[in-house]
């Protein structure tokens, strides 16, 4: 992962910044940037410094950094961090029960993870460059567990002897086994009858135990500190730790917006630290709940695209045992105290569920093969049809938020392209003004979309600007005092600089094979989460909000329609114009 030249970092950020502001603020920040990177200033001492903290490391620079970001994060994870993916249940068509479909799932990842294990993965490449595979080491038999100020990721060493999943069901926490202690895998119609007959057979509601994992860190924390007085509840966390991963069997959904939801706000059987979490719908579909602190989005599409590749074929294991798998129900041992807790987390939880407006709609007119016709770049062009329907929301540009993987570099995770520019900003003014020829907006269009391609290869190259003002910004907390600067540089407070970090609408449009919808929360009060899915003739948009905010959703839902088919038509007759011309 390369250290950005200052030069670089210094002209991409006032660029980055001037279409968020004023004229006005934009002269303010410019001076305060230009005193920040003179020579001899405060920037070169913290560059200096960065370069030995690089060269002091085998890996990224980045990663201690970006790993305090994770586990320093003190709110609700599936409220803020966690992401999720619901599957198309109408093209699956397993026709499995849910021990059946709980099986497929509990081999199909033990598969993946003793390929993991072997080596014998096929590498990730994107556009034939070969990505860093570390975060797959990540995805099974890990969990993230909550402690005071920072929170912990574990990881259990690699092993393929006695791998087993934990299945939730009426709040009850089972584990299965999958390998035995040869690392042998069961069959699969043993394991199916076990579950069948120790798991789903479950009548009676559990104490929602789980139910702390959706707290605020810190008060996760003191809750685990109190279940670890007992040995049973000892067991009982490590189990679901060192599982490859947990299934959680939801009851509760009938419709596919309704599943995308609880996957996201409903707490009953769930384990939201676990990096993992495969939830089982009442009509046998397959959703993911994924903890963001150790893996992105572009390994768990690999991950994702293996288990759904799973599901659509016949399950087929050599040298499985005759042995019958002996499923455990694990206990918890629960003071008055604990479970009075833990009823009063799961109500809070509950109301604050009420805080969230999540929007979900497949925009069926076309998609990336029809924009590619039109010489725009798919991603470019869903940007520009963001930036008219946000002006058209709120009657102004602020920040966008798009995640860049930087998973060419060791220890790799993403970078941030602001996707709110000066060429997109002048398409907005020069639409809305209503009077400049389609021609026109349409060369419009294709400097912007060459600006936006230009700066998501610069944030893949490792050439982007945020990530290195934090890199920055931490060789300040660090050796600030040994480098004479005694207090935060100016340009880390500037209102131009926070304007840009403001991560306004935060975005991610990473494919997920035969992903129905996707959702994130807000990272901003006032903002909204906008997980989108470019596909060949389609465009899926899901849009979360807060409660106040959810009428500014539902705008910005109508207005990006709009935008779409209107950019389309600009684009047609610009395209028609140049090739007759």
């Amino acid at each position: 992962m390369p250290v950005p030249a200052l030069s670089s970092t210094k002209s991409k950020l006032l660029e980055w910044i001037e279409p968020l502001v004023s004229s006005e603020q934009y002269e303010k920040t410019k001076y305060i940037v230009e005193d920040f990177f003179q020579k001899d200033g405060e920037a070169e001492k913290l560059q200096k410094k960065l370069h030995v903290w690089d060269n002091s490391r085998e890996g990224s620079w980045l990663a201690p950094f970006w790993d305090d970001l994770y586990l320093k994060h003190r709110e609700s994870l599936p409220l803020t961090s966690n992401f999720n993916i619901l599957l198309k249940t109408n093209q699956m068509k397993h026709g499995l029960s849910h021990s059946e479909l709980a099986t497929k799932l509990s081999l199909l990842t033990a598969e993946l993870y003793h390929s993991i294990m072997d080596e014998q993965l096929e590498p990730a490449y994107f556009r034939n460059q070969p990505l860093d595979m570390g975060q797959f080491k990540k995805v099974f038999r890990s969990v993230r567990t909550p402690q005071k100020h920072r929170d912990a990721f574990h990881v259990a060493d690699f092993d393929k002897k006695d791998n087993h999943i934990v299945i939730l069901y009426k709040n009850h926490v089972y584990k299965v086994p999958v390998t035995n202690r040869e690392g042998v895998y069961y069959s699969i119609e043993n394991i199916t009858e076990a579950i069948e007959k120790n798991v789903l057979s479950a009548q009676v509601e559990g104490v929602n135990v789980g139910i702390f994992t959706a707290a605020e860190r810190d008060i996760a924390a003191e809750i685990v500190t109190e279940l670890k007085r007992s040995n049973v509840n000892k067991e009982t966390l490590q189990t679901i730790a060192d599982a490859l991963v947990i299934i959680s069997i939801d009851e509760e959904s009938e419709i596919a917006e309704e599943s995308l939801e609880n996957l996201m706000l409903h707490p009953t059987s769930k384990y939201f630290d676990k990096t993992m979490q495969i939830v089982i719908t009442k009509n046998g579909g397959i959703g993911f709940n994924m903890e963001h602190s150790a893996v992105d989005g572009m390994m768990i599409n690999k991950v994702v695209k293996y288990i759904n590749n799973g599901l659509q074929n016949e399950l087929s294991l050599q040298d499985c045992t005759s042995e019958i798998p002996s499923v455990v129900k694990k206990e918890w041992e629960l003071t008055k105290e604990i479970i009075e807790r833990l009823e009063k987390l799961e109500q809070v939880y509950l109301e604050r569920n009420k805080d969230f407006s999540l929007l979900s709609k497949t925009f069926a007119d076309f998609g990336a093969e029809k924009i590619k016709k039109l010489r725009i770049s798919p991603d470019a062009f869903f940007h520009m049809a963001l930036q008219l329907a946000q002006y058209r929301t709120y009657g102004y540009l602020r920040s966008v938020y798009e995640p860049v993987s930087v998973s060419f570099f060791r220890e790799g995770r993403t970078e941030c392209a602001r996707a709110t520019s000066m060429e997109k900003r002048n398409l907005v003014e020069a639409i809305e003004s209503g009077e400049t020829a389609n021609e026109i907006l349409y060369s419009l269009m294709q400097l912007a979309s060459d600006a936006h391609s230009q700066r998501i290869r610069d944030c893949q190259r490792g050439q982007g600007v945020e990530r290195h003002l934090y890199g920055l910004e931490q060789m300040y907390h660090l050796f600030g005092s040994e480098l004479g600067i005694d207090k935060l540089p100016e340009v880390f407070k500037d209102e131009g600089y926070l304007a840009l970090r403001h991560d306004f609408i935060s975005t991610s449009g990473m494919n997920y094979d035969n992903a129905k919808y996707r959702m994130f929360a807000p990272v901003v009060n006032d903002g909204h989460g906008l997980a989108y899915m470019i596909r060949e003739n389609s465009i899926t948009l899901n849009i979360s909000s807060y409660i106040h905010n959810e009428f500014k959703g539902k705008q910005l839902m109508n207005h990006m329609i709009e935008a779409l088919n209107e950019l389309r038509e600009i684009a047609e007759s610009g395209v028609f114009v140049k090739d007759i011309s």
